[in-house]
């Protein structure tokens, strides 16, 4: 393990390899989010009083074991996803930048606090500590919670439109201000043009808390009913009993949990076949 200082303020930063962070000197750098497996860290900077939020790769942190060009290559078709999706849920992208030996993306700085904050909270205290995003969110009203699934359903809606395929979205990719009532979607990287196909099996891209069937299969079509089966499971994890599916931990009307239970059908076929199908199902439904 290597530690270099980083910014104006010398912030530490471990590394598994010496990296340099020239392009940081001359802000100060307020926080580091260092635990991905993704092979990027991230910064949040502020930079003539304005606060900014960068994401990097590069640079080998301790968590990422594959090709550091397979990272700094991922970052780079990212860029094209967050200019393709300007959504007003969406962390504002800003601009791209090439290091000597990396690449970065420039957000603008959102307030808020991400449902799987893995790098604060263990899996349990995820789910029991009061102070966890997660648990926070289970607390708020039912209808503020329903109208957070409304918000996430339709942005997704506006992804499905621009022929995109949601992958590898799940709570982690959720930010929420309690302050403000606000929402914002991150990290959408892995978003990729349709047709797609899951050519990696059963490590394909996502969390097992929200991953379908067939982003377990080599070569399965992942199509927009898979997006709709990780849609379904977010509702459950908000306003039900997350992996316990039953109409008893369920919070809201019976037509809501069965357009849910429909889109985690195993078959995709099944399932709804378009993000805009099962939203205008989801939406029609909120005004019985």
């Amino acid at each position: 393990m290597i530690q270099v200082f980083i910014g104006k303020n010398k912030t530490s930063l471990e590394l598994k390899e010496y990296h340099k962070f020239d392009w940081l000197n001359e802000v100060e750098v307020f926080s580091i989010f260092n635990q991905q497996d993704s092979g990027n860290i991230s910064f949040g900077i502020q930079e003539n009083n304005e606060r900014y939020f960068v994401k990097y790769a590069g640079a080998r942190n301790l968590e990422y074991t594959g090709e550091i060009q397979a990272a700094i290559q991922r970052l780079k078709e990212a860029e094209e996803v967050y200019r393709h999706i300007a959504h007003p849920h969406l962390t504002p992208f800003l601009t791209a930048f090439q290091t000597e030996r990396g690449y970065g993306l420039k957000f603008k700085w959102v307030d808020g606090e991400c449902m799987h904050n893995h790098w604060d909270f263990t899996p349990f205290e995820k789910y029991n500590s009061p102070d966890s995003p997660f648990v926070k969110l289970r607390n708020l009203p039912l209808q503020e919670r329903i109208s957070l699934l409304t918000q996430i359903y339709e942005f997704a809606t506006f992804v499905e439109a621009k022929g995109y395929v949601m992958v590898d979205f799940y709570d982690g990719s959720i930010l929420y201000d309690f302050n403000n009532g606000e929402l914002h979607i991150c990290d959408i990287d892995f978003f990729r043009k349709g047709p797609l196909f899951n050519d990696i099996g059963e490590d394909f891209w996502g969390s097992s808390r929200y991953k379908a069937p067939e982003e377990y299969q080599l070569n399965a079509a992942i199509t927009s009913a898979t997006n709709v089966y990780t849609l379904a499971g977010l509702a459950f994890a908000f306003i039900g009993g997350r992996s316990d599916k039953s109409f008893e931990k369920w919070e809201a009307s019976r037509i809501l949990y069965n357009i849910c239970i429909k889109a985690l059908e195993n078959n995709p076929s099944n399932r709804f076949n378009t993000i805009s199908s099962f939203y205008h199902k989801w939406k029609e439904s909120l005004s019985l």
